[in-house]
């Protein structure tokens, strides 16, 4: 029995792509299509390129014979030698990372909250543009500067000490127990201005608000601090300790100028992994092909930090949206 009410279906008929559709979308494809052969050509080529070198005993401009994963074999434990200086890299990049993260954070965050509470709008741009300088200036300027201070004979470092009477005849540069410690003093001059400033953006977004509820329920400055400030903070936080971890594990060009010689420290006790790389790529017996495998397990190595910091930091949950 069909209902007196139903009404007869009618068909829809599908527009047919016009010409102008069709032109439109190869205009817009076209416009983006020098990205992605960029991306390509300069990204995806390049892994590629490494990773099949990383396979084969090339040296130098001879692209070698294929030899399966033997170079990461020697690099994690079969050769003795090469693991053990792999490893001692990787000591030394992950100590110079803690020790940067260990610093520089707090340090970055503890100027931000403090130049966020100077009411005056003018000395607060003042001192963020002071902090933030030293990022902008290129780091073998900086490295040479810091060489020239840490100098034991003429360097302003123990003349200052001199004149505080204390111990003024250090060796810095060549001494290996203050090796590690020279880079993260340098870096931290270099970047905690840089952190401070994606702190104090952050802060500025934070809702007054809720800072005057807090004080009406009672709650004490730490409870805000921490029920509040630093939850709010997360994004600022997990994007500053993933780029400053990052950062700290391609370091290079401050490890290769600081210290005299370009010998990474006294016995190469600062030679970090990107040291490594260079070190049997381009200095010693041009390795490129063990050089390569060096650069693979690098990458690696970051990407592991990266995904195992956004884990614990928790960026991206469903309160965030």
């Amino acid at each position: 029995m069909v209902s007196s009410n139903a009404r007869p279906r009618v068909r829809r008929k599908k527009n047919p792509i016009s010409f102008m559709a069709i032109k439109d979308a190869a205009n817009a494809y076209g416009m983006i299509a020098p990205f992605f052969i960029l991306l390509g050509v300069f990204s995806f080529y390049v892994f590629y390129s490494g990773f099949r070198m990383s396979v084969s005993d090339a040296q130098g401009i001879s692209a070698g014979d294929y030899i399966g994963f033997q170079n990461y074999k020697d690099l994690l434990y079969a050769d003795e030698f090469a693991s053990a200086e792999f490893w001692r890299a990787v000591k030394v990049t992950f100590k110079f990372m803690f020790g940067c993260l260990a610093t520089q954070v707090p340090a970055a965050f503890l100027l931000a909250f403090v130049l966020n509470q100077i009411p005056l709008l003018r000395i607060r741009v003042i001192l963020r543009s002071a902090f933030f300088l030293p990022v902008l200036i290129n780091t073998v300027v900086i490295s040479i500067l810091f060489r020239m201070f840490f100098l034991r004979d003429t360097g302003i470092i123990n003349h200052v000490l001199g004149l505080l009477h204390l111990p003024n005849n250090i060796d810095w540069l060549m001494n290996s127990e203050w090796a590690l410690t020279l880079l993260v003093i340098v870096s931290f001059w270099q970047w905690t201005g840089f952190h401070m400033v994606y702190f104090l953006s952050q802060l500025q977004t934070i809702d007054p608000t809720l800072y005057e509820a807090a004080r009406l329920d009672g709650a004490s400055p730490v409870k805000v601090l921490f029920r509040i400030t630093l939850p709010l903070m997360r994004p600022a936080i997990t994007f500053v300790m993933v780029t400053s971890a990052i950062g700290c594990l391609q370091m290079f060009d401050m490890v290769f100028i600081l210290f005299p010689n370009a010998s990474y420290g006294p016995g190469g006790v600062a030679k970090t992994l990107v040291a490594y790389i260079y070190d049997q790529g381009f200095s010693q017996e041009f390795l490129t092909g063990f050089a390569s495998a060096i650069g693979w397990l690098t990458f690696l190595i970051i990407m592991l930090v990266s995904l195992l910091q956004l884990k614990m930091l928790g960026l991206g949950k469903h309160d965030e949206a």
